[in-house]
C-alpha cells in the first residue's frame, strides 16, 4: 500500500538502497549521497529534512557492515550505527515520519534457528551489537519498523560454502521486492523478511555450483560462528 507522499533511503548508494529504488514511482523517492547528508551529522540530518518536509517514509539502510573490521574498529562502527541512526530518528519523530530500520538475523547468537520476532536478541559481534542498539533506539519511536533480514549480492562471493551452517538469507533480487512491499506496508513493530532455510552450502550452489563444501569445523578464527542463524517470517 503506497501510503506515503515522499521516501527518503538513507544509504541509497548501497546494495540495498539501490535495489529498493527502481520499485518507487518517479519523484516518490530521495536518495542523497553522504556527502549531501551524512547521517552522522546531526546538522546536516536536520537541514535535508528541512529542506524536503513532505518525507513522510524513511528507510534506513545505512550503515557499518564491516562485521570484521567493526571488532577493532568498534568506535566508527558505534558511530555510525548508534549516533547515525539517532540523527535520522530524531527527525522522523519531529515529522510524524514512518521509519523503516534494516536490522540483520545478526541480533541472535545463532545457538537456536528459526528465530521468531518474539525470540530474545543476543548480539555477539561488535557489528551485531550496534545494530541492536540501532533496534532497541528505533523501537521506542510507535511510528517505526525495524526489518530483521539478510541477502548477498547476485552471486555467491566465495569459492567454498559451509554445509553445517543455516541460514535464511537470499539474493538481493530475490530479497529486495520482498523487502520493499514490507517497507512500503501499514506494518509497524518488528518484522522478518527472509526466504527459506537452507544450509549455505544449498543456497552457494544455486547460483554457482562449482562452491565447494566445507565444514565449520575446518575454518578457524578466532571467535566462535553461528551455526544456525534462520529467520521465520512475521
Amino acid at each position: 500500500m503506497r501510503n506515503f507522499k515522499k521516501c527518503l533511503i538513507t544509504g541509497g548508494s548501497g546494495l540495498l538502497g539501490s535495489n529498493l529504488i527502481p520499485f518507487f514511482n518517479k519523484g516518490e523517492v530521495l536518495n542523497p549521497s553522504s556527502k549531501a547528508m551524512d547521517i552522522c551529522e546531526a546538522d546536516q540530518v536536520e537541514f535535508f529534512f528541512k529542506q524536503n518536509r513532505d518525507i513522510d517514509l524513511v528507510i534506513h539502510t545505512a550503515a557499518y557492515t564491516d562485521v570484521e573490521s567493526s571488532e577493532t574498529n568498534f568506535v566508527q562502527c558505534s558511530h555510525v550505527n548508534v549516533v547515525g541512526t539517532f540523527n535520522i530518528l530524531k527527525e522522523c519523530h519531529r515529522r510524524n515520519a514512518k521509519l523503516v530500520y534494516i536490522s540483520t538475523d545478526a541480533v541472535f547468537d545463532g545457538k537456536k534457528g528459526n528465530y521468531t520476532t518474539g525470540d530474545c536478541v543476543n548480539p555477539i559481534s561488535n557489528y551485531a551489537k550496534t545494530k541492536t542498539a540501532g533496534e532497541l533506539m528505533v523501537r521506542t519511536y510507535r511510528n517505526s519498523l525495524v526489518i530483521r533480514t539478510s541477502f548477498f549480492g547476485l552471486e555467491f562471493p566465495y569459492e567454498h560454502a559451509f554445509e553445517d551452517q543455516w541460514t535464511s538469507k537470499d539474493y538481493i533480487d530475490t530479497m529486495a521486492p520482498k523487502i520493499f512491499e514490507t517497507c512500503i506496508s501499514n506494518r509497524i513493530g518488528i518484522s522478518h523478511v527472509c526466504s527459506d532455510r537452507s544450509s549455505l552450502h544449498e543456497l552457494a550452489i544455486q547460483r554457482n555450483p562449482g562452491v565447494k563444501k566445507i565444514k565449520m569445523s575446518d575454518f578457524k578464527i578466532g571467535y566462535e560462528l553461528p551455526i544456525d542463524l534462520s529467520l521465520k517470517t512475521g
